[in-house]
């Protein structure tokens, strides 16, 4: 039954109910995190600084519960979302690739948790040592610098399972990402070092260097597999 040919706008109704369910639980979880906040964020400021925290309006401090907020609601719902989101590619997969994405979704959450805690835990402490003059600006600026480089990180230690994916499902064989490597540096150079980021420049260096490294890891890793 769950795998006849439907209709485009029985797709699209599919897509828009479990979409809305994505939203709905993401509205339930955001107020119970933003209540919370100002206690997270002080425990959150104390690990990654233990500094004094410096907010110079309530403007500022609103906007950063409601983005921290925000981003701890979707890290808590993404298992959920990617959930409803197979559900819904499941009836156009073959079985082989159903298994295969089951066994991927839960190691892509493991990387970017891992990816995530690790940049906070031990790599932004590291720049922020290495920054000249008093770092701590304000409590917005820094945390949320903190807050996409964590995030950033997470995203980049999943490159190994995309590629091997991408290659699995024959989206894209590792050979042609292998011989684009030099058009993906370049254009991943040019996005990284013009992004929102502080640190002096030092975030983008370490984004470039740990992008390179799991590009070239992901690419060995894939060669490895298909032998």
């Amino acid at each position: 039954m769950e795998d006849r040919e439907q209709k485009i706008t029985e797709h699209i109704a599919e897509l828009r109910r479990r979409v809305t369910r994505i939203v709905i639980l993401l509205l339930m979880i955001l107020p119970v995190i933003f209540y919370f906040s100002p206690e997270l964020i002080k425990r959150f400021w104390q690990e990654l600084l233990n500094e004094e925290m410096f907010v110079y309006s309530p403007l500022e401090w609103l906007l950063l519960r409601l983005v921290f907020s925000l981003i701890l609601s979707m890290i808590v719902l993404y298992p959920y979302a990617i959930f409803e989101l197979y559900l819904f590619a499941k009836p156009g997969l073959y079985e082989s690739e159903r298994k295969f994405l089951k066994f991927a979704m839960v190691p892509s959450y493991l990387l970017f948790l891992i990816g995530s805690y690790t940049a906070y835990k031990f790599l932004v402490p590291i720049l922020y040592s290495f920054s000249y003059g008093n770092p701590f600006y304000s409590a917005e600026k820094t945390a949320l610098n903190a807050i996409k480089l964590s995030f950033a990180f997470g995203i980049i230690l999943q490159i190994p399972l995309a590629i091997f994916l991408l290659d699995k499902f024959k989206v894209v064989s590792y050979q042609t990402l292998r011989m684009l490597r030099m058009p993906i540096y370049l254009i991943s150079l040019l996005l990284i070092l013009n992004s929102p980021t502080d640190f002096g420049g030092l975030t983008q260096i370490a984004i470039l260097i740990s992008f390179f490294i799991m590009f070239e890891l992901s690419i060995l890793i894939t060669s490895i597999s298909k032998r």
